[in-house]
């Protein structure tokens, strides 16, 4: 410690002993809290013969090499100024006095809170071409305090957070995702992000394209089309199952001309299976029935021979029956 000038004059010309008192705190330091970006002051008061010098700490380091630090003593009052505090000010800080005869110090926090700032997209979405089936993911990096909540939409469809879709939040980095996975065709549009804090809210935007997988019309082979024989009167069923994507329109045709629904004449179809049943049957009902099934990915037929016996056939058939029948028994007595 340097000694002053009347210090040492007095240790020559007086009585050899040096009068004084070591210095102490007669109002230490208080905590203070801030917000990020204002200013902050650290400020006690301080008593010692002769005036103590004045030192300030940070959390153990010196701050005189801070130039955003500024430091003042009036001989009782030492203050510690930061104009414009940041996060790295926060800390312990610690204020010591000492002089000839001694030493003393305190200290307190400084408390630097985060300011509130408004969402911004540090990362906006980008557009996202896939094909069907495969998974399709749209990512954001966001700012702001506090951290946002994070909302995503389909057109004015808010998504939630299950079945296909996947949503993950990680505050911590800023990053937020949408993952829609097995897409299909009708996922294909625009999304976007919004992010909302109590200061504001901003919002982005990004479209999503899925490539439809195209494959040919195709008709279950395990089902042969044998010809079908019925009797005047009867039911005609006929059936088949048909894949391909997209699902293919269907229609049926007799003997080339394509057929409507009518009173007799009833169409059915449910996930790929496909049947035209004709009730009470007529001989003229009898020809070459077709299904023919039409998508993007082409064409496929599948054909059907329908045979209608009229009541004649029938009478002639019971009749030859008859005549067999009696030979045999005429036979069985003999």
């Amino acid at each position: 410690m340097e000694v002053k000038r009347y210090e040492f004059i007095f240790r020559i010309f007086g009585t050899g002993k040096t009068q004084g008192e070591a210095p102490k705190f007669t109002q230490p330091l208080e905590s203070v809290e801030v917000t990020e970006g204002n200013g902050a002051t650290l400020e006690c008061k301080v008593a010692g013969t002769p005036e103590p010098n004045i030192a300030w700490f940070k959390d153990g380091k010196s701050v005189a090499e801070v130039k955003r630090y500024k430091t003042r003593f009036d001989g009782e009052r030492a203050t510690l100024k930061i104009t414009t505090t940041e996060l790295d000010d926060e800390g312990q800080y610690k204020c010591v006095a000492e002089n000839m005869f001694g030493s003393a110090s305190c200290s307190s926090e400084l408390l630097v809170n985060e300011a509130n700032v408004k969402p911004a997209f540090e990362e906006k979405m980008k557009p996202v071409d896939v094909t069907e089936g495969e998974p399709a993911q749209f990512s954001v990096k966001v700012t702001g305090h506090p951290s946002p909540v994070i909302d995503w939409y389909r057109g004015k469809d808010k998504l939630e957070d299950q079945g296909r879709i996947e949503m993950v939040d990680n505050e911590d980095s800023g990053t937020y995702s949408l993952t829609i996975n097995d897409t299909l065709p009708e996922d294909a549009g625009a999304y976007k992000c919004v992010a909302e804090n109590e200061e504001g809210q901003v919002s982005c935007k990004a479209a999503l394209a899925v490539r439809e997988v195209i494959t040919e019309p195709v008709f279950d082979t395990e089902q042969e089309a044998a010809p079908v024989k019925v009797g005047e009167g009867d039911v005609v069923s006929l059936n088949t199952v048909v894949k391909g994507k997209p699902e293919p329109a269907v229609d049926w045709y007799k003997d080339e001309e394509k057929l409507q629904e009518t009173s007799r004449l009833k169409m059915d179809a449910k996930d790929g299976e496909h049947s035209l049943i004709i009730l009470e049957a007529k001989p003229e009902d009898s020809g070459v029935y077709k299904c023919e099934a039409k998508s993007k990915g082409g064409k496929a037929e599948k054909t059907f021979d329908v045979d209608v016996k009229g009541a004649l056939f029938h009478a002639r058939c019971f009749k030859n029956l008859s005549s067999s029948l009696r030979v045999l028994i005429a036979l069985f007595h003999f």
